[in-house]
């Protein structure tokens, strides 16, 4: 069976095949054990256009490939599929999805951000920060953990094989069970022939998010801060690889970089690779989570100063940066239930943290994630730069009294074309064009409206106007006395 992967029509560099065509309403439909939004304008990506890696991910998450299809067919593998599945089906109901939920709620402008999310210490955990961070168009993984090489399953040997997907599943055990890998095990479990590295654990993850893997590249940073191709062997500065995929049907390609380094302060010291790195990416997110306090000591001084430098906004639990360091630049938002550190990280309690929950009356999180979960405690902080989201109080924009143009008394028609978590400068490129822009907030959103018009039908003219200026999307609304009816 020759397999064929479906992603939605739009122009992308990576694909061979373009098309157009009216928009449609998304249906679900099942795909070679996939489960895919799909259009009825579908492009159809050859599984030989693609890399092996996206086979490989395929075969990790049990889903078939055709040219694995021998070993496929072995009972010890279709055992093994059944069990990945299970296991995944288990984290997305138990942790995933709830984070995903409450993120939405709680924390949207971190949940929406499409810009760039650079997780340090995070290792191969591509798996929550999808789950916090499910729009982000670059994802940026840093850790000690050897990068890794694919294997190909079909140049194993069966005893291999069967090792190799028993190893994948043991390795997920910390995250299935308290939300974050340990690193000392993840060393031993990386002894594994075929199981060598987190390229492993992230294929695995993107087969399971259905993601289309379209490049894979073994990378370094050179000394001017760019990622370059390198062999693969091991450098004094950071490396590991690049990957291009696409994600829930979506043909925009996204990236993930992981990268192997020491940041600690003896090897970054004198040293800028990394800093100009990652300095490339403006408008980045951090995120930490199950950090093991690293950057409250003074080994991590220089990681601390770049992330406090050039990061707007970051979402962390107790082991990232201390409460009290965060509270001299961010604002910040706490979230969760905090009583103490686990014990071996006892000298890291953070009182004025304690405090400040109970002075809140913090209710627990609807998930558990890092450390403090094995005392069946979670918490985070949502931290903005002082001074540079204004419109965010509590993490919602600001409440307004409604649209600019008050119309009480009477019937008014608008076209609503977009919806944005933050207001939008009025020098905006997006508005260039647009006669009496307007806006009104609903569920804490700003929501952008044109036109104030008597009846709907004379607002029908103004809305092809809209739509042709490139907002597919826009439609009437009705104001009555001021208040929008829906």
């Amino acid at each position: 069976m020759r397999l064929f992967y479906k992603i939605s029509n739009i122009a992308v560099a990576v694909l061979l095949i373009t098309g157009c065509g009216n928009q449609e309403k998304p249906v679900e439909t099942i795909l070679d054990n996939d489960t895919v939004v799909q259009s009825q304008n579908t492009i159809y990506l050859n599984q030989d256009e693609l890399p092996p890696a996206n086979d490989v991910a395929r075969f990790l998450a049990g889903k078939p490939v055709d040219r694995f299809a021998s070993v496929q067919n072995s009972d010890y593998y279709k055992d093994y599929a059944i069990k990945a599945q299970q296991q995944w089906s288990e984290l997305k109901a138990k942790t995933l999805n709830p984070i995903g939920e409450w993120s939405r709620n709680n924390i949207p402008d971190f949940y929406n951000d499409t810009t760039c999310l650079f997780y340090p210490f995070g290792g191969p955990d591509l798996v929550f920060a999808f789950a916090f961070f499910p729009n982000e168009n670059t994802y940026v993984l840093q850790g000690l953990e050897n990068p890794g090489s694919i294997t190909m399953p079909d140049v194993l040997t069966e005893l291999q094989t069967r090792e190799y997907l028993d190893s994948l599943l043991y390795s997920y055990r910390y995250i299935n069970r308290f939300g974050f890998f340990v690193a000392s095990h993840m060393a031993d479990d990386f002894k594994n022939y075929a199981l060598n590295g987190t390229i492993h654990l992230i294929l695995y993850t993107l087969a399971m998010e259905n993601c289309i893997i379209t490049s894979y590249q073994n990378v370094y940073i050179d000394q001017f801060g760019t990622l370059a191709a390198s062999d693969g062997k091991p450098t004094k500065s950071p490396y590991g690889y690049k990957i291009t995929f696409m994600k829930d049907g979506s043909a925009k390609p996204k990236t993930i970089v992981y990268l192997r380094m020491d940041a600690s302060d003896p090897p970054l010291t004198g040293r800028f690779e990394f800093p100009y790195f990652i300095n490339s990416y403006k408008d980045k997110i951090c995120y930490l989570k199950s950090a093991s306090y690293l950057l409250q000591n003074n080994e991590f001084t220089i990681m601390r100063k770049i992330l406090t430098d050039q990061c707007d906004r970051i979402l962390q639990d107790e082991s990232g940066l201390s409460y009290a360091h965060v509270l001299k630049n961010y604002d910040v938002d706490i979230y969760g239930t905090y009583t103490r550190p686990m014990k071996v990280f006892s000298y890291y309690k953070q009182e004025d943290l304690k405090a400040a929950l109970e002075a809140k009356k913090s209710k627990a999180l609807p998930f558990r994630i890092g450390y403090a979960s094995q005392i069946n405690e979670s918490v985070l902080m949502a931290c903005r730069r002082k001074g540079k989201f204004p419109n965010i109080v509590n993490n919602q924009p600001k409440e307004t009294a409604g649209p600019t143009q008050q119309f009480t008394g009477d019937t008014i028609y608008k076209v609503q074309f977009k919806v944005s978590w933050n207001i939008i400068p009025e020098n905006d490129p997006s508005l260039k064009g647009l006669p009496g822009v307007d806006y009104y907030t609903d569920n804490s959103v700003y929501k952008y409206t044109v036109g104030a018009m008597k009846s709907e039908a004379e607002c029908a003219q103004l809305l092809q106007q809209v739509r042709k200026k490139g907002f597919s999307d826009a439609f009437i609304v009705k104001f009555v006395n001021g208040q929008r009816i829906k």
